[in-house]
């Protein structure tokens, strides 16, 4: 199949999928924005978070704009993702299990010189998806707290990555910048309903639009210390933007007919297009990678975000989520590479594999009853090459098995397992000339 062809339709599936798509499964998406979903490619995911500081011209790595400097000429990058979640949730009274899959990322980095790269894609930012009953015994009566909301929010995004000084192939330093529109509609629901009809529930409807601009700045540095030892450098920064939002509420009372359909009693509030915005949090990445032969690379990485910084303002009123917190984590990989100038007539497929394993751990974005949630994880990821593109281009597998949360003071455990599966296509000078300049037709 022609790189035509694939790109087609590849781009027909990520256009339709991205339209209603249930996209998570945790009750804690009900804070903020939701689930913030990693931006990185799936070859980097088996590293377990470790990645902001590995450059690879053969992959585009989201997470550091930097490392888009390092381009080879004639030769653009595509990369293409699906993800998959499968949380298993647990809590003191009973346990539910859900899947959900959706595409992870379409995007293309093109070398626009021997020290510049432009990359631009699509991909989520953030992911919602929960529905909570909580029941309170009540002087006889029970009433049945329901929370439940559902949606994304999208990013679009543009990348710069520059070397700004270089000596011979030894040293490189590049910064980087991901310039990322987002956009998306959140739908969160509160429900309050008493099992005796004499009573009147309540509903409350609030649905947030967002619109605005998020900035990513990165740097990647790279030294060669000898033929068979090299290391990176890795750090982003995002300052925390303000992002416009709009926001439509309706909030009414109700009774219930016979056959459970809400009977609306009384509007209590009501409005559309509440003009507003959204305080993202701010963040910062540092990593290092060594890699030694040529073929193994260890990195490892520290990450923190303050996210109990976020809020939503509307009406000249700050609402802060006392759920959200800072996020801590520390991450390990172990990338293990194929040996380099390997003849690819008389050599075995399995020779040409790449491997990734890493863990992480630390505190996740959420706190409950004050405990702020602990969170870790193992990966493992392969990338099989295509060889029909002279090796270049590579099939990816990431997957990740990891623990949110705990069963303590009536909190609810998320066992999750993440799957993804991508492609990188990467044009081969012996096989595919996209960009060369043709003397004669």
């Amino acid at each position: 199949m022609s790189n035509r062809n694939i790109l087609t339709i590849l781009g027909l599936l990520m256009g339709m999928a991205y339209y209603g798509q249930d996209l998570n499964s945790s009750p804690y998406t009900r804070f903020g924005l939701g689930e913030q979903v990693p931006m990185v490619s799936t070859p980097f995911i088996g590293l377990g978070g470790a990645n902001v500081a590995v450059s690879d011209f053969k992959y585009i790595n989201f997470s550091n704009p930097a490392t888009y400097s390092n381009t080879k000429r004639y030769s653009p990058v595509f990369d293409a993702g699906v993800m998959g979640k499968s949380s298993f949730l647990r809590s003191t009274n009973g346990s539910f299990n859900k899947t959900t899959v959706a595409l992870r990322d379409f995007s293309l980095l093109l070398p626009i010189s021997p020290k510049t790269g432009f990359a631009f894609g699509l991909m989520p930012y953030s992911t919602t998806g929960y529905d909570i009953n909580d029941y309170d015994p009540n002087e006889g009566d029970t009433i049945t707290y329901t929370y439940s909301g559902m949606g994304s929010v999208n990013r679009l995004f543009f990348g710069l990555g520059q070397q700004i000084w270089t000596r011979g192939d030894s040293v490189k330093l590049s910064l980087g910048v991901n310039a990322s529109f987002l956009f998306g509609t959140l739908q969160r629901d509160r429900l309050v309903e008493f099992d005796e009809a004499t009573f009147v529930n309540t509903h409350l409807k609030n649905k947030l639009l967002i619109r605005g601009f998020s900035i990513d700045y990165g740097l990647h540095y790279f030294e060669k210390i000898s033929e068979k030892l090299n290391y990176q450098i890795g750090l982003t920064v995002n300052l925390g933007n303000k992002v416009t939002a709009y926001q439509d509420f309706f909030a009414y009372t109700y009774t219930l007919n016979s056959i459970e359909e809400e009977i609306i009693s009384d509007t209590t509030k009501y409005y559309e297009d509440n003009k507003g915005y959204v305080q993202l949090p701010k963040s910062f990445t540092i990593g290092g990678a060594v890699t030694m032969n040529k073929r193994v690379t260890l990195s490892a990485q520290f990450e923190i975000a303050d996210h109990y910084k976020y809020y939503e303002y509307f009406d000249s009123t700050e609402f802060y989520y006392n759920e959200l917190a800072q996020m801590k984590k520390v991450s390990f990989g172990i990338r293990i590479m194929p040996e380099s100038g390997l003849d690819l007539k008389n050599v075995s497929a399995l020779k040409l594999i790449s491997y990734q394993i890493g863990a992480n751990y630390g505190y996740a974005p959420y706190q409950s009853n004050d405990i702020h949630l602990k969170q870790y994880g193992i990966a493992f990821g392969i990338s099989l090459p295509l060889l029909s593109s002279g090796a270049s281009s590579t099939l990816n597998l990431g997957f990740e098995l990891g623990k949110l949360g705990t069963t303590d003071n009536g909190l609810i455990e998320d066992n999750y397992f993440k799957f993804n599966l991508g492609l990188s296509l990467m044009a081969h000078n012996r096989f595919d000339k996209w960009f060369w300049k043709r003397l004669y037709d």
